[in-house]
C-alpha cells in the first residue's frame, strides 16, 4: 500500500461520486488504519488487492458501523 494523502469522509464520497476515485482509491485515501485493515481483510479472505475487493471492504466497514450503532441503541 502506498503512502497517500488522507481525506475526510465527505471529500472521499465526493471524489468517488465524481469518478475521480475508485473504491481502491477510497480505501487508500481514508486512513492508515483502513489501509492496514484492508490488507488483513484481503489476506484473510484470499482476495487480491483490487477495486472489487476494496468495494467489498467498504461494504464490510459499513455493516460493522450499522451493527455497532444497533448494539448501542439496544
Amino acid at each position: 500500500m502506498a503512502t497517500n494523502k488522507y481525506y475526510s469522509e465527505s471529500e472521499l464520497v465526493q471524489k468517488k461520486q465524481s469518478g475521480e476515485f475508485n473504491w481502491l482509491d477510497y480505501v487508500n485515501h481514508h486512513s492508515k488504519e483502513w489501509q492496514n485493515e484492508y490488507a488483513d481483510f484481503c489476506r484473510e479472505r484470499g482476495l487480491s488487492v483490487s477495486d472489487e475487493s476494496a468495494e467489498k471492504f467498504v461494504d464490510y466497514k459499513g455493516e460493522e458501523l450499522e451493527k455497532a450503532l444497533a448494539d448501542g441503541n439496544a
